[in-house]
């Protein structure tokens, strides 16, 4: 049964990684593909989260690094688009 319930997760969470990859490509505005970013990585840190339960390896620093990643990414485009300069 946990295996079912993981294989749908692995699905929706493929499911919404297109979602968001399209979201990037054809976003109209810098705010669209930000938003598109941060869902990315949130997906991405779901799928390494759902790899390290099947296999039953500890691979949870990685989704701290990519989380960490994520916000300092989002910080800076958003401090790029209210002042003009990321530093």
């Amino acid at each position: 049964m946990v295996a079912i319930t993981l294989n749908v997760a692995m699905g929706l969470l493929l499911a919404s990684l297109v979602v968001a990859s399209f979201r990037l490509v054809k976003g109209p505005s810098i705010l669209d593909r930000l938003l598109a970013v941060e869902t990315t990585t949130l997906v991405m840190m779901g799928v390494i989260a759902g790899i390290s339960f099947r296999s039953s390896s500890e691979l949870f620093i990685a989704v701290l690094i990519i989380s960490i990643m994520g916000v300092i990414t989002s910080v800076a485009v958003a401090k790029y688009l209210v002042k003009g300069d990321p530093f």
